[in-house]
């Protein structure tokens, strides 16, 4: 359903003002009004825990999840306005692990029309754990029977499991893994924290290598993060215990067997004897061996939640930079869409937890402002970014709403209201600093050419000095939404006549201007105003901006 999330309607000297509007796409149901939960409810994903998800390229949305210590699947054809009946896929009963840092996963692979899924089972230990798998060889219809990949056999710890497809069709799964703790009590030695070990299939899954191991001394508690190395291979990004205590991450890449030495990936010296339970994000950048990483750390260098982009062919660190300081924050996630690079986190603000998005067209080398996705007043999972053939979305369990699939895309613009005194403040926010304003509307055929033009300038320069304004009253704000998500130009700040006297808003602008679009205006360093009626070319915008 279509909503406007958080819509502050403000009444202030006459004039009606809008702040803070975003128009959000949520696939959610209240999760109390499908109580009591059956199996036989579409709905069952409200109802269930610690949901992952994915979507096949034909647009269909996959999520698995844990129900009464099952694993189920259930898909979607709407991008999770509605989702089919669920199908089991465990026959027997486990204990699934379902905190924020575990749950069920899954991979769909097109070439061999498989699914993948992979969850940690609890086992009789405490703290104690086995790797489990299963495929289905007819995309859902049946599965074959679960196995457990850690090979050693011993009741130990084996959690945390995260898999990877390669393009060639090599599947990997890589976990925390504590038989060598196990060993060394056998020899009288100490030994800190968990292992990192591996296995892969080149045949869809079907028969796997045997396990092999990364790394002694990982933090035992968090997440792994998993990107594609090259064709075949992975890099993976964990906590590490680094000297006596400090907890900082790591990273590594594998290719079959061959495995690279572990690298420290970041800096924070956070000096603690304890579990954070807060796992990295990952994704490749520019090139094979460059990453963009997303982590947390309450550090004596670092605390917070942090970006930095890492080279592995160097085991150089750079543009880190501080994304959120405040207690409340935590457990990021990346994602590349359309060469943007996108990260999304969840914070309480004290009364809610909002599900924060920010998004950097530039490498992560400069960051649009925050904007809230959603939010709720309950407790919450870890967000997590799903790509889709068309947009890029967030997959968020909340307790209190449900199952929330949010179009990242339909979060962005911030379009306001314009009014006869906007102009100023535009100008007063923007003193000393020259921009261009363009005005435009939906039924403007030749405003299109511009907003084209516009929106390949706007990649080439993040930070254009471009005002929007739509003459179109901004109850039509839907229609105007879609023409700035066609010409890529949602991520900037917009806005929408407020008024029905729209000769009066024009009047404000320009008291020459007879109404004609598409309209330009430059305004130099002194904002003083140069008008250009008709199609503005890209030269005419680069020659007053000097680019």
């Amino acid at each position: 359903m279509r909503i406007f999330y958080k819509t502050l309607v403000l009444v202030k000297a006459g004039l009606l003002a809008f702040t803070g509007s975003l128009a959000v796409t949520v696939a959610t149901v209240n999760a109390a009004a499908l109580e009591p939960c059956d199996v036989s409810n579409p709905g069952l994903v409200h109802c269930g825990s610690a949901p992952s998800a994915t979507f096949s390229e034909d647009g269909t949305l996959w999520v698995v999840f844990e129900y009464q210590q099952h694993v189920w699947l259930t898909q979607s054809s709407d991008s999770g306005r509605q989702f089919a009946v669920a199908k089991r896929v465990t026959d027997e009963p486990e204990n699934i692990e379902i905190n924020g840092e575990n749950r069920p996963k899954i991979i769909i692979d097109e070439d061999s029309d498989s699914l993948f899924v992979s969850w940690t089972q609890k086992t009789e230990g405490m703290h104690t754990g086995d790797i489990r798998f299963t495929y289905s060889p007819d995309m859902g219809s049946t599965f074959e029977s679960v196995r457990t990949v850690n090979d050693d056999g011993l009741l130990t710890s084996h959690r945390f499991e995260s898999m990877l497809l390669t393009d060639e069709g090599r599947l990997y799964i890589t976990w925390l893994d504590k038989r060598e703790l196990e060993y060394a009590k056998e020899r009288g030695e100490e030994y800190r924290g968990s292992g990192v070990f591996y296995t892969f299939s080149d045949d869809h899954g079907r028969n796997f290598a045997p396990n092999q191991q990364i790394a002694d001394h990982s933090c035992e508690c968090c997440r792994i993060a998993v990107a594609p190395h090259g064709d075949n291979g992975m890099a993976l990004m964990w906590r590490h215990v680094f000297d006596v205590n400090t907890r900082d991450h790591a990273i590594a890449t594998v290719n079959g067997t061959e495995v690279t030495p572990v690298v420290r990936a970041t800096v924070d010296d956070w000096q603690i004897d304890a579990c954070p339970h807060h796992g990295p994000s990952m994704v490749p950048a520019d090139s094979a061996e460059n990453y963009h990483m997303s982590w947390f750390s309450a550090g004596d260098t670092h605390r917070g939640l942090y970006y930095g982009r890492h080279d592995v062919a160097s085991g150089e660190t750079t543009l880190v930079r501080q994304m959120d300081a405040r207690p409340g924050a935590g457990h990021p996630s990346l994602a590349v869409a359309d060469d943007v690079l996108h990260m999304v986190w969840k914070r309480f603000n004290g009364v809610a937890t909002d599900l924060i998005h920010v998004s950097s067209m530039d490498g992560g080398q400069s960051w649009s402002e925050e904007s809230v996705l959603a939010s709720t007043e309950g407790g919450s999972d870890h967000p997590l970014l799903v790509q889709g053939p068309e947009a890029l979305h967030v997959s968020w369990m909340t307790h209190e709403d449900g199952y929330q699939f949010v179009r990242v895309s339909d979060a962005k613009p911030d379009i306001r209201a314009f009014t006869t005194t906007t102009l100023e403040d535009i100008k007063a926010q923007r003193d000393g600093e020259p921009f261009v304003l363009a005005l435009w509307s939906v039924t403007c055929p030749p405003c299109m050419v511009e907003l084209e033009m516009f929106g390949e300038l706007l990649k080439e320069y993040p930070d254009l000095p471009l005002v929007l304004v739509s003459t179109d009253d901004i109850a039509a704000l839907e229609d105007a939404l879609d023409f700035l998500y066609d010409y890529e130009l949602e991520g900037i700040t917009s806005w929408m006549f407020a008024d029905s006297f729209t000769e009066r808003l024009r009047f404000s602008i320009d008291p020459n201007w007879f109404g004609e679009l598409p309209r330009s205006y430059y305004y130099d360093p002194a904002h003083q105003a140069e008008a250009h009626s008709g199609i503005l070319k890209e030269e005419q915008v680069r020659d007053w901006l000097g680019l």
